[in-house]
């Protein structure tokens, strides 16, 4: 055996007999290679993320959380974070280090005294929001109900109700954190002030949150669903969108979808599989006032089928419970977009007409409303101001295809790219340092960095979309 063979099977000796003192010391579980499950534990949504971590702790509490990142730090493994496994640039796994996967925390507590919830990290916005329900209350948040909520707040949270409320991590009063020496500590308006203005906004680049805190809002029953299209509308749906949606009654909130159509039991049969324009909406109101704030949408064309109607919040994310089939590979490109004009339209309409997989769509966005309300700076969120957001997200069960879907994907992105007013954290992929640092202002990231260096001054959790800590501080 060579050198270089004795240190690496000493190596993996040792590391074998800490992961083993590991287990005694975790009161949740801890799942290694060889154990039955562990290739089940380690799946992500996206399928091209398919590593092989060394160890995947599942806490039961925030002192396991502790004891996994001391012992992370104390060996110099990476450690990747998951709450829901939905992170388009797969940071909720790593080969050959340490997974810490929030899905046995899972307490939802709701104080009828402050009107607070209490909510750990293992939690999916769909329990959340079925939680809040019987109280008529909810948290804006993302547009699946299998999105976790530490990922989702932490890079601020764009969700059904945005124009009406703004981000879920608007609503967050407090977080507990695991910081990167293993201390706990409470962030809030009131302690540590400057981390909790990073963590709202600023990803998993300071500490672990292991709890939060939220004062949610009166979301009973919304007026949701989708109106539908024939694709040969386009233009006209797209202008008309556009025109609208960022101006209408802030309890409104659109997207418009443009996709070939699922099998789904509220379509014509011989409408399947055809290109349509799919106008999804959530007007968190009167169901009275949300007839007349849809009928500048409905006038636009006549529908293929018009499925809104009131119903209680928690089945909006109904909507989207096809779109990710398990197993399914995803590529995403989006940015922030300050107008749609004509050439833009043309590019959805050319591109959207030759999509390269059945599963694939493109999705714009409309803000203004509560979102761009607040200052600027009041978060690390930094595109309050931006009316639009355009998201490609290219969809595929086989692997073979990649190339070709990627290509598709990266073509119709250099088009859109021109127009790109900054980019959504949560909804950005491993696509290099200048698209990383468009997510925030220069100040924010700035300062974003200062605080960085104060709580991972050795840039332990830094895989995420990681801002190195400030020399400077």
């Amino acid at each position: 055996m060579s050198t270089e063979e004795t240190l690496s099977a000493t190596a993996t000796s040792e590391l074998n007999s800490a992961l083993d003192l590991l287990s005694t010391r975790i009161d949740g579980e801890v799942i290694l290679p060889a154990d039955d499950g562990y290739d089940t534990a380690r799946r992500v949504i996206e399928a091209s993320f398919d590593c092989r971590p060394a160890v995947i702790v599942r806490p039961a509490n925030a002192g396991d959380v502790v004891t996994a990142v001391n012992f992370t730090r104390e060996l110099g493994l990476e450690i990747a974070v998951r709450s829901g496994g939905h992170s388009p640039a797969g940071f909720g796994t790593v080969d050959n280090g340490i997974v810490i996967d929030f899905s046995l925390m899972k307490a939802i507590a709701f104080d009828e005294e402050t009107g607070t919830v209490r909510i750990e990290p293992g939690c999916t916005w769909g329990e959340v929001s079925a939680a809040l329900q019987p109280y008529g209350l909810a948290v804006s948040s993302g547009d699946f109900g299998s999105v976790g909520v530490g990922g989702l707040t932490t890079g601020g949270g764009i969700g059904w109700m945005v124009r009406k409320v703004g981000l879920a991590s608007d609503h967050l009063l407090a977080a507990d954190i695991v910081l990167a020496d293993g201390s706990v500590v409470r962030a809030s308006a009131e302690e540590n002030t400057d981390l909790f203005w990073a963590i709202r906004g600023g990803g998993g680049n300071f500490g672990i949150v292991v709890s939060f805190l939220f004062r949610p809002h009166a979301a009973g029953m919304v007026t949701g669903g989708a109106i539908i299209y024939d694709a040969n509308d386009l233009p006209a749906l797209v202008r008309g969108f556009a025109d609208y949606a960022p101006t209408a009654p802030d309890e409104l909130t659109v997207m418009v979808n443009v996709m070939h159509a699922p099998p789904l039991p509220f379509l014509p049969p011989e409408r399947y599989g055809s290109l349509i324009v799919l106008v999804a909406v959530c007007y968190a109101g009167d169901p009275v006032s949300a007839e007349a704030a849809l009928a500048p949408l409905r006038s636009l064309a006549t529908p293929i089928v018009d499925i809104v109607s009131p119903m209680p919040y928690p089945a909006m994310f109904a909507m989207t419970d096809h779109a990710l089939p398990e197993g399914a590979y995803i590529k995403i490109r989006s940015c922030f977009l300050d107008a749609v004009d004509d050439d833009l339209i043309g590019t959805v309409a050319d591109h959207t007409a030759r999509l390269s997989s059945p599963l694939s769509l493109v999705q714009l966005r409309a803000f203004g409303g509560e979102l761009s309300r607040k200052p600027a700076d009041f978060t690390a969120f930094s595109h309050r101001d931006k009316p639009y957001l355009i998201e490609i997200v290219s969809i595929w069960m086989n692997p073979a295809e990649s190339d070709v879907h990627s290509a598709f994907t990266d073509d119709f992105w250099r088009e859109i790219a021109p127009r790109a007013s900054g980019v959504y954290v949560g909804f950005l992929g491993e696509e290099g340092e200048e698209r990383k640092r468009s997510a925030y202002s220069d100040s924010t990231y700035a300062r974003l960095a200062e605080i960085k260096a104060v709580y991972d001054p050795e840039n332990l959790f830094r895989l995420n979309h990681n801002v190195e800590p400030s020399a400077g501080s």
